[in-house]
């Protein structure tokens, strides 16, 4: 039987693209739950897991970029002043 599931293996950078979309969906869920709890003591779980994805997240990142998986492209500085005016001007107005 072609295209058995059993027979189709998954090489190290599609690996590490399944961990990372993993801990971006549980970043999203616990930051989810964590908003819709209200027990202290759920939340206080809730916000250590969610941490713990957090930096489970970045780690499989860097790994991904270290191996030339996921490539970074640095902003233009005339782009990161522009929005950084942006994001000022509308904390100015809320103020």
């Amino acid at each position: 039987m072609s295209n058995y599931k059993a027979d189709i293996t998954l090489n190290e950078k599609d690996s590490l693209q399944d961990m990372l979309n993993l801990e971006k969906s549980l970043v999203k869920i616990y930051s989810t739950a964590i908003t819709e709890g209200c027990s202290k003591g759920f939340r206080t779980l809730i916000k250590s897991h969610w941490s713990g994805a957090v930096e489970d997240q970045m780690k499989v990142f860097l790994e991904m970029t270290e191996h030339g998986y996921y490539e970074v492209e640095s902003a233009p500085e005339t782009m990161l002043s522009e929005h950084k005016n942006k994001f000022m001007k509308v904390k100015s107005q809320l103020s």
